[in-house]
């Protein structure tokens, strides 16, 4: 059996409110989590805001540290050394919830995409440019808007700027968190194509993070449900119906699901 190219496990995270000597009551963020990836999976975290998904992406990611567990990527402990070794992030790339906040405002669109080319795969300033513009293309950005600057985007043309900053550093897992919550249902739908379209043309294997499970079934092969910083049920996409599913929190979110279409 081939070595898995994610391998969480036990992973916790406990957060307090307030500072010494006052601290708060501990919130545990996430408890105990495991899972493991294969490489090409596609695989779904849903839950409710506050279960701990996005601090177990950023565990994950090497941006946020447990405090006990262990995060290994294509073999390489995350968390080994007392700091992350970036050329993790060669193997992995984050998509946030809000693009406009994580995209350089002072960068063109070109350059934010070309940067990671020059750092990560030290290609030069030429040839990083005229790689941009292709990935670009293939996220549905043409050259009409690699001179323009984020601020001049809509919400979706910023969202394939960061898919196309990610896709740069060609790496093997893509993690996702929340990355079409705050868009409109018809610029979901082409974004979610776009990831489709990727998976089956590159083989990149997607950790996608949501609370909106009809997102989850679309995109990913298998999902996990989390609720309150524990995984509760574990299934296939296919599996994911209120007659299939064995948690009453699952059936709970299905309950609540519009059926979204990408096709």
């Amino acid at each position: 059996m081939s070595e898995a190219l994610l391998d969480v496990e036990s992973v916790t995270k406990t957060f307090r409110a307030g500072s010494w000597p006052r601290r708060g009551t501990p919130t545990v963020a996430v408890g105990g989590v495991g899972f493991t990836m294969a490489a090409g999976e596609s695989l779904g975290i849903v839950g409710e805001s506050g279960s701990g998904k996005s601090t177990l992406a950023g565990i994950i990611c090497g941006l946020t540290r447990p405090d006990s567990g262990r995060v290994r990527i294509a073999g390489r402990d995350v968390h080994a050394g007392r700091r992350v070794d970036p050329r993790i992030w060669r193997t992995v790339q984050m998509v946030f919830q809000d693009p406009y906040t994580s995209l350089n405002p002072y960068m063109s669109v070109e350059e934010i995409v070309a940067e990671p080319l020059r750092l990560w795969r030290d290609v030069p300033a030429g040839r990083a440019r005229r790689d941009a513009a292709e990935i670009l293309d293939r996220v549905g950005l043409g050259a009409q808007v690699a001179s323009r600057r984020p601020s001049s985007l809509s919400g979706g043309q910023r969202q394939r700027a960061s898919i196309a900053r990610a896709l740069a550093v060609s790496p093997e897992l893509m993690v996702l968190d929340e990355s079409v919550s705050a868009l409109d249902v018809s610029v979901q739908a082409q974004i979610l194509r776009l990831l489709l379209d990727l998976k089956r043309e590159e083989g990149m294997a997607y950790l996608l993070i949501s609370h909106d499970i009809s997102v989850i079934r679309l995109v990913c092969d298998r999902v996990l449900v989390m609720n309150k910083g524990e995984v509760v049920e574990e299934c296939t996409a296919e599996g994911l119906t209120e007659d299939a599913v064995q948690h009453p929190y699952t059936r709970r979110l299905l309950s609540a699901v519009p059926e979204l279409k990408v096709g």
